[in-house]
């Protein structure tokens, strides 16, 4: 019966995982659409444009991931988003669907929005939302570390840039994504750069290029060649870069390389051929390169003695600085935002660790308190209990009395007795006197002994001897003198006893009359 039971459980079980991560099928457009998306995202969005007619035909799923296919080819394309309403709608429908493989991805797409928006706070949380949802899939892993380590590296928070590189590449190494792991080395090597550690973005600049090449990612390794000659000349190795450079070009357009031949051309005093990369550079639409050319030919131009070419470059050089100032103090806000946030959030988790270690120590102290009370309880319900045990003792008040009686008596004629009573100094007192002390005390009280070492395991010998003195009614200052110890220390042995005893602290008075009446 119980392993039909278990067997159940497991069927629904497996039953449950397989309705969370369910596989639709969608119809051939969608498909077609979702391998373009991935492969060609212009023909998807051609695809997905022929599908809006009948979008209203469709069931709400396929109209949703209709959606997030646009978007993805959008975000292929470099398109970029200035809404999150439709994103927002597309994450709460999976959600509620509960199809964690489509959520991560809705979530991977929401961050790319905020991203694009210029809210890079609000895009970490939500590509780290999306890494706690899809922590079953590298490949889309691979992607948010990427995602995160770039806005990281965008806020100049290097370290965490680096952990999430890392991460990145520990998901496309397991789902051999080879071009993840070159462009995750890509960036670690810019990070080294901007940290000036020369020596380990060389080692994997070298690593991203070779990859790429051996896999046969052509154009993207001539990218990253040519971000290594750029490299290579701000490190003063300047024919490296240059033959770097060229071979870039012998491939594709790189207005990064042209630039890098510029800039050496400069410096070996052959202006002809740095206005002619200058000028090459400028075909391209990087911003920043067009300020550099422009830069360059103005020097170029000065130096020729070229003044009408000279005030149209710097024109043209200063329109490009204002325009990349304007983008600059639109970032500096976002960043300032982001720093604002981010020392709000130290602020506040400050607050929380004083609030816990407070309450830390006040759950301590609590128990503390608790613990010496139940302690206390325990011993006072133990001794309540000796006494109770007592009481219902089948021998009679009277007859104990009669018998008590009757053996001290026999004990105050008995030669150790007497011998106690006749000594004043503890050097009269031997091993043996003492042993007889006990045994005959154990003759008239036969109890009391056993009670001393019940109520207090650890009873030493000095306490033993104390304990005993008192109860044959030996006055203090004779006690201290029989222990060969001070009055004061006395009264100290006796008070501390008895909290030991009782867990209860009190004067010498109360500790002596507390072991007179121990039987």
């Amino acid at each position: 019966m119980k392993k039909t039971a278990y067997f159940l459980l497991l069927l629904l079980l497996i039953g449950a995982c397989g309705c969370r991560n369910r596989k639709t099928s969608y119809p051939p457009l969608i498909r077609q659409a979702e391998y373009w998306a991935e492969a060609c995202p212009d023909s998807a969005i051609a695809c997905l444009d022929s599908i809006d007619a009948s979008l209203q035909e469709l069931t709400e799923e396929e109209r949703m991931y209709c959606h997030m296919l646009r978007i993805k080819a959008e975000d292929k394309l470099y398109i970029p988003h200035t809404s999150d309403s439709l994103i927002n709608r597309i994450v709460r429908f999976y959600e509620q669907q509960g199809d964690d493989r489509r959520l991560a991805e809705a979530l991977y797409y929401k961050a790319g929005v905020y991203r694009d928006c210029n809210e890079p706070s609000r895009a970490i949380r939500t590509y780290l939302s999306a890494a706690e949802v899809g922590c079953n899939y590298d490949t889309l892993n691979g992607r948010i570390y990427g995602q995160l380590a770039a806005l990281y590296a965008y806020q100049k928070a290097y370290h965490e840039s680096m952990k999430a590189l890392r991460q990145a590449l520990v998901y496309n190494i397991r789902c051999k994504n080879d071009k993840g792991v070159a462009y995750g080395w890509r960036d670690m090597a810019r990070i080294f750069d901007r940290q000036y550690s020369p020596d380990s973005a060389e080692v994997y600049y070298s690593k991203a290029y070779n990859l790429m090449k051996e896999k046969g990612f052509t154009r993207p390794a001539y990218g990253v060649l040519s971000e290594w000659a750029d490299f290579k000349y701000g490190n003063g190795r300047t024919e490296q870069a240059k033959d770097m450079a060229y071979e870039v070009l012998a491939h594709r357009f790189s207005s990064l390389s042209a630039l890098t031949l510029a800039k050496s051309y400069q410096a070996e005093n052959r202006p002809d051929s740095a206005e002619a990369y200058c000028r090459k550079a400028l075909q391209g639409t990087d911003i920043y390169h067009h300020r550099t050319a422009y830069g360059i030919l103005k020097e170029i131009a000065l130096s020729q003695g070229k003044q009408e070419d000279a005030h149209r470059y710097a024109r043209c050089y200063r329109e490009v600085s204002d325009s990349i100032s304007r983008m600059t103090r639109t970032e500096a806000t976002v960043r300032i935002n982001h720093e604002a946030e981010k020392l709000d959030l130290l602020s506040h988790m400050k607050r929380l660790r004083h609030i816990l270690a407070l309450a830390l120590i006040i759950l301590v102290a609590g128990m503390i308190y608790m613990g010496r009370n139940i302690h206390i309880f325990h011993k006072k319900q133990r001794l309540n209990k000796e006494l109770t045990l007592e009481e219902n003792s089948q021998v009679t008040l009277s007859e104990k009395q009669q018998s008590l009686e009757e053996r001290l008596e026999a004990f105050q004629q008995s030669a150790i007795y007497l011998h106690f009573c006749r000594v004043t100094q503890s050097r009269e007192l031997s091993e043996d006197h003492w042993r007889q002390l006990v045994n005959a005390l154990n003759k008239v009280y036969p109890t009391f002994i056993s009670k001393l070492y019940s109520l207090n395991p650890k009873l030493t010998e000095l306490e033993l001897r104390t304990c005993c003195l008192i109860k044959i009614g030996i006055s203090t200052n004779r006690i201290s003198a029989l222990i060969a110890h001070s009055p004061s220390a006395v009264n100290s042995i006796l008070t501390r006893l008895y909290h030991k005893m009782t867990g209860e602290k009190t004067n010498m008075s109360v500790a002596r009359e507390f072991l007179k009446r121990l039987e």
